[in-house]
């Protein structure tokens, strides 16, 4: 059951029946016409053409059916739209209705708009839908017409279906005469009260053909032919056992004019019993009741149906409403008068003038509280989530920083951190083990407490450097234990520092190196011990050669050489007395010349003498013009001096090295060319051996098993150079070594 304040116009009546609470909606429709217009005027104005609109009342401006007609067409097409341009015009017909003044509103009309083009036309009420007709072939010729509020519609009324269509505006009598009988079950007259202008002859005969449902029942009357004064006489006197059917009252037949106000009030002043009517704009005036036909929802209607022609619709394909949309509308404070109560009346019902509930009277109040309430209650229920959030959050926290403590105290490693003054500000449980103190003890001393004197000294020289390079940095360092023990740790130090770059403390991981350190002495003293049994062997080795090839000079070189004259002497001899035996003979003195130079070959290979002899660099041209020469390879020889001159030791191995990379480019190199450059300057001895062969491969310079390579590494380590190899494939090969001369060593490579 809808309940309406009786302060509320016609049309907020009709929106409330249909439940509609506009007061609560109206924030959100506001809002979401401003987004609308707001956007409207961000996209630019619509490049489409303002469309014109013609409302035609038939009636003048002030009355409630006609006002609530504009309302309703104005809640669609509202006046002030950018895209849309409504002409409003009042025909004034319930004062004048004469021919003549049809006939000026014609020419009024014709003048006034001869220019104007429409794209669709309302006409409100009988009047206006029947000028339109009448002069449609003068006047708006080819604009839509739709039409509302017509009474006693026929067909006939609409003379072309592709340009004319419309809303008919049907009262419901038979409805309201039902009902009010059946609130009133004792009455057993109805007394109906017209006048005589189009829409009351129009009412009137509608209501003569509701009537024969009722003959059996009640006894109409008509009052219909009156002046105000006679009307109010004989409201006056109805009896007790009636009811008034009020239709419509504008004109007395005087011809003096009355608005639905006016006369319903001079009527209900006069009438003891309940009025009945079938028109909206009498509600809150005095009548009960009934099923009212609203102006405003005709004029909505006929709005939406222009609405839709102005888009492109056309005329024909929307149909006539028939059914006019009514409704049972009821004034509390009337059916109270007449002891009606409210549960009599069909529940789908508006009534208005109901007293405030203790709800509606205090509705702001409630919602406010309400509101209040529903909002303290989110606020809690958001801090009690996020209260559980928190405390979750806190809890993994704690156990986080708990796996974090427990990390860092028991992590192998020592981690300690110190500040600008070197003071210690944190360390680890593993850090105090080591140290055999406790973190107690640590924090807040100088790490150089826990350090011998040496690293002490090395801290002063880095750690100004530290706070001012800001980069990550490895150091060793020595520490001291309670006991006076040391150990040697790695220290990683990053540091840390504020918004400005400014230095506030180190995070130091420390790791006891002192068994690697041990390990890596170790393993030195082992190289250093192997190489020196090398150089040593290497020194034995040259010996052995030296003295092999002296004794094979010496010895056996004197034997072939007195072999060689025996032989001569012999052919000498036989020479006259066979030639078998003497050419035998000669055979014999080849075969010793072949032996005596195998003897020399083997003993220059073993100790060339040009080196004990000649020096390095007359050996370096001799061992390449016989190794190239025996190869047919060539080569370029550049030595700086000519004549270097260096000790045994370092002749020796440079010509060895020399050697060992002739004999890998004649096996390996496929080369054709070797450039040799030897040169000696005030501190370094340089040789350079390069070929253009095929290029050693990578992984051959760190093949463990390529020995002569290593070969060569070695003997330059030792004597304090170094052996560099470099090669690309098809690029050949290059082997420069650098001997320092102001290193002395003992032994020989």
């Amino acid at each position: 059951m809808w309940v309406i304040p009786a302060t509320d116009r016609m049309h907020r009546i009709y929106s409330s029946a249909i439940g509609i609470d506009k007061r609560i909606i109206m924030v959100p429709l506001l809002l979401c016409f401003f987004f609308i217009f707001s956007m409207q005027r961000i996209s630019g104005a619509d490049p489409s053409p303002k469309k014109h609109v013609l409302v035609l009342n038939s009636y003048h401006k002030g009355l409630s059916w006609t006002d609530n007609i504009v309302k309703g067409v104005e809640s669609v097409l509202p006046p002030e739209s950018n895209h849309l341009e409504i002409s409003f015009e009042y025909m004034d017909t319930k004062r004048n209705s004469s021919d003549r003044y049809f006939t000026k509103l014609y020419e009024i009309y014709k003048i006034k708009y001869e220019k104007e083009r429409f794209d669709v036309i309302i006409a409100c009420d009988n009047d206006a839908l029947n000028f339109v007709s009448k002069y449609r072939k003068t006047l708006f010729v080819d604009t839509p017409i739709v039409f509302c509020g017509i009474n006693d519609f026929q067909d006939s009324m609409v003379w072309d279906p592709s340009m004319v269509t419309g809303v008919v505006e049907e009262t419901d009598m038979k409805s309201t005469l039902d009902l009010a009988l059946k609130l009133f079950p004792a009455a057993s007259r109805v007394v109906v009260i017209d006048d005589k202008t189009t829409t009351g002859v129009a009412m009137k005969n509608e209501l003569m053909q509701v009537m024969p449902y009722f003959k059996d029942r009640v006894h109409f009357v008509f009052f219909e032919d009156f002046d105000i004064s006679e009307l109010r006489q004989k409201v006056r006197n109805i009896p007790p056992d009636s009811i008034i059917l009020l239709l419509l009252v504008n004109r007395d037949k005087t011809g003096n004019f009355f608005t639905y106000e006016e006369s319903l009030a001079f009527i209900y002043d006069e009438s003891k019993v309940p009025i009945f009517s079938v028109w909206d704009f009498y509600l809150g005036g005095g009548i009960v009741g009934g099923m009212l036909t609203s102006g405003y929802s005709q004029g909505r209607t006929a709005a939406e149906m222009a609405l839709r022609v102005m888009h492109g619709t056309k005329v024909a394909d929307i149909p006539l409403v028939r059914k006019s949309p009514n409704r049972f509308m009821f004034d509390y404070s009337q059916l109270k008068r007449f002891g009606v109560s409210t549960y009599r009346i069909p529940k789908e019902s508006a009534i208005i003038s109901l007293p405030d509930s203790f709800y509606s009277k205090y509705k702001t109040f409630i919602l406010g509280i309400g509101a209040t309430i529903f909002t303290l209650s989110l606020i809690i229920f958001v801090l009690l989530v996020n209260i559980s959030q928190r405390r979750k959050v806190e809890k993994a926290l704690r156990e986080s920083e708990e796996k974090y403590r427990d990390l860092y105290d028991h992590a192998p490693d020592m981690y300690h951190s110190i500040n600008g003054e070197g003071i210690i500000i944190d360390c680890n449980e593993t850090e105090a083990r080591m140290l055999g103190y406790s973190k107690e003890e640590i924090i807040g001393r100088p790490v150089t407490d826990f350090w011998t004197k040496e690293s002490k000294s090395l801290h002063e020289q880095d750690f100004p450097i530290i706070k001012s390079e800001i980069k990550e940095r490895e150091f060793e360092r020595e520490f001291v234990r309670r006991d006076g023990s040391t150990f040697i740790a790695s220290l990683h130090v990053f540091t840390e520092t504020d918004k400005n770059n400014m230095f506030v403390k180190t995070k130091t991981i420390a790791h006891d190196i002192t068994e690697s350190k041990s390990l890596e002495n170790e393993l030195k003293n082992s190289r250093e011990e192997l190489r020196s049994l090398s150089a040593h062997l290497q020194s034995v080795r040259e010996e052995e050669r030296r003295c092999i090839a002296s004794e094979i000079h010496d010895e056996l070189g004197q034997v072939l050489t007195t072999l060689k004259l025996d032989l001569s002497w012999l052919k000498t001899r036989l020479a006259k007395e066979s030639n078998q035996l003497s050419t035998s003979v000669q055979s014999m003195s080849d075969l010793v010349d072949k032996t005596i130079e195998s003897v020399q070959r083997i003993s220059s290979e073993l100790r060339p003498g040009v080196l004990d002899h000649l020096g390095l660099s007359d050996a370096i041209e001799w061992l390449a013009g016989e190794v190239c020469g025996r190869k047919g390879l060539q080569y370029d020889i550049i030595i700086e001096p000519e004549d270097v001159e260096l000790d045994q030791n370092r002749s020796i191995a440079i010509f060895r090295i020399f050697q060992e990379a002739l004999t890998n480019i004649v096996r390996h190199s496929e080369a054709t060319m070797v450039e040799v450059h030897l040169e000696k300057g005030r501190s370094a001895l340089s040789l350079e051996v390069r070929d253009n062969g095929i290029g050693i491969p990578p992984e051959k310079l760190s093949d463990h098993n390529s020995y002569g390579l290593i070969g060569i590494r070695e003997r330059a380590r030792y004597l304090g150079g170094e052996a560099r190899i470099e090669g690309l494939p098809g690029s050949g090969t290059t082997v420069v070594v650098n001997i320092p001369l102001d290193n002395e060593e003992e032994g020989v490579l």
